[in-house]
């Protein structure tokens, strides 16, 4: 089936492309860094930074605001990835408010509750064994479906063995 004659994939929030999404939509004012701890006894932590582009000499430009620190050691945070497609559009009851935080070192995933975007909060945890208990380890990287699920790519099987996959 082709897609519509203006480019989107399906209804949800954002734009019909990317470059719509640049030509219309406005600048981010927060971005959010996976800050990884190669140091014994470190947590990782998602970086919270201002970027508000309305206010470049704002003290706040270019610094950490917020951080959320992983209940957990060796985590190493990996690619992230929304809830929901940001190149979707028009349906108003769908919202980019989970963030999912693939932990490669710990085979976790965080899902971050990002209901206020300038201080992100845990939501829900997927453990490892709830992974490897159907086959998986090692989560690298999440992507939204137009279909509303999340995709996360692993690297690993239930024995940490490098038989990855995408479920």
């Amino acid at each position: 089936m082709a897609p519509p004659a203006d480019g989107s994939c399906c209804k949800g929030p954002g734009y019909a492309s990317p470059a719509d999404a640049m030509a219309k939509g406005p600048r981010e004012k927060l971005v959010y860094v996976p800050c990884i701890q190669t140091v014994e006894g470190r947590k990782d932590y998602l970086a919270t930074v201002c970027v508000d582009p309305v206010d470049p000499d704002s003290p706040d430009y270019s610094k950490v605001v917020h951080r959320l620190p992983m209940p957990h050691e060796n985590d190493e945070l990996h690619h992230s990835g929304w809830n929901t497609c940001a190149s979707c559009h028009g349906d108003e009851k769908s919202t980019r408010d989970k963030l999912i935080l693939p932990s490669l070192g710990s085979s976790r995933i965080y899902i971050i509750d990002m209901s206020d975007p300038a201080q992100p909060k845990h939501h829900a945890v997927v453990e490892p064994e709830d992974l490897k208990a159907v086959g998986y380890s090692r989560p690298h990287t999440s992507h939204c479906m137009k279909s509303g699920d999340v995709i996360v790519s692993m690297m690993g099987d239930e024995n940490d063995g490098a038989k990855g996959k995408v479920t």
